[in-house]
């Protein structure tokens, strides 16, 4: 009797203790991975920052000295994100605003379908909102992109349509879906090459090669480099290999999170948390890590919102892959480089980094 206790006893303790060792295992080899800060990485950054503050953001302001000539002379901006943390909706208004103020951009390139680019239209141009449509539009977003459908996208889109009653028409913001249509499940055509036909198809029925585009996509679609082991080209990248007019004229800028709660609905690939959000998907862990973010925490502060310039000569980010991609634990594949030889400046050209940002709010 008492040998059965004793290895009843063992038992529960190895069932106790083997939880514990896996955590263990797993917070060592995230830190290992993610690695210390570097002296000349934090010198360059603190050097080529800019804080984005509420004021700022608010105002959107044509004067601000945020990027230099350089950047302005390109024709299309992509501004990349992980998908379901409030603070980039704001972000993302803030450079559509700025962009038309500074250099009459008129196009905002969507992460959506024709149809509901055309709805969106349809509110944006109107005389009186149509908030029933608007809801209809953020609505049908959730068929493609769950986390994104909420209340402060409405809200990003119902301040649009605000400011776009105050510009002349020759001015006014114009959306234009690239993505396959949400009801599309099929994987014959990748997401990234019906984008890119889609995009092509628009500008050159309606002539608008020597025009400006900006928008909003995930993550992995603002990469102009191919990522993975089969050199996947994303939406920036194969704008970047087209033959379009302004193939050569694109600007990336990836926005990372720290201490921030990202939405995260029910789904069907993994748990999600009774309220619907979680802290577990920033830059430095647990599910997703990005080496060198350390570097940008260090020169940072909690709640802000920075903005850094990583072209700059001298940047450290020219000739190296640190914040180059993201390694992905338990919740999907890795979004690295292809090689060795490419380099992080060659995948996007600024990083907005996000801190303390709420997760977004389900619009229902």
């Amino acid at each position: 009797m008492k040998k059965l206790l004793r290895t009843l006893a063992k038992t529960l303790l190895v069932l106790l203790l083997l939880p514990l060792v896996l955590l263990l295992f797993f917070w060592t080899m995230n830190t290992y991975y993610l690695g210390g800060t570097d002296a000349a990485n934090t010198t360059y950054l603190t050097q080529n920052k800019q804080n984005l503050s509420q004021q700022l953001l608010s105002t959107a302001t044509a004067d601000a000295a945020l990027f230099d000539s350089t950047f302005y002379s390109n024709q299309v901006f992509l501004l990349g994100e992980n998908h379901g943390f409030a603070d980039v909706q704001q972000i993302d208004k803030f450079m559509l605003l700025h962009l038309n103020k500074k250099i009459g951009l008129r196009y905002y390139v969507a992460e959506m379908d024709s149809s509901r680019a055309k709805n969106l239209n349809a509110f944006l141009l109107d005389n009186t909102p149509d908030t029933l449509l608007l809801w209809q539009v953020i609505r049908d977003i959730k068929l493609r992109i769950p986390q994104q459908s909420s209340k402060e996208l409405y809200q990003k889109w119902l301040d649009v349509y605000n400011y776009n009653q105050t510009l002349p028409d020759s001015l006014k913001l114009t959306v234009i879906g690239v993505d396959k249509d949400f009801e599309d499940t099929s994987r014959e055509i990748g997401r990234d090459s019906m984008m890119l036909v889609n995009f092509k198809n628009t500008v050159e029925k309606r002539g608008l090669q020597n025009e400006k585009f900006y928008g909003l996509f995930g993550y992995t679609h603002v990469l102009q480099s191919g990522i993975g082991e089969k050199n996947i080209y994303p939406f920036a990248a194969k704008i970047r290999r087209s033959d379009l007019p302004f193939a050569n004229k694109v600007q990336s800028i990836a926005c990372l999170t720290l201490d921030s709660e990202m939405a995260l609905p029910q789904n069907e690939q993994f748990p999600s948390p009774p309220d619907g959000k979680t802290a577990l998907v920033n830059a430095d862990g647990p599910f997703t890590l990005v080496q060198g973010i350390r570097d940008l925490r260090e020169v940072t502060s909690p709640h802000t919102i920075t903005l850094f310039d990583l072209r700059q000569p001298g940047s450290p980010y020219s000739n190296s892959q640190k914040l180059a991609g993201i390694k992905v634990n338990l919740m999907g594949g890795d979004i690295l480089p292809h090689s060795a030889q490419q380099v992080t400046t060659g995948f996007f050209q600024h990083v907005i980094l996000v801190r303390n940002s709420r997760a977004l709010t389900s619009l229902e």
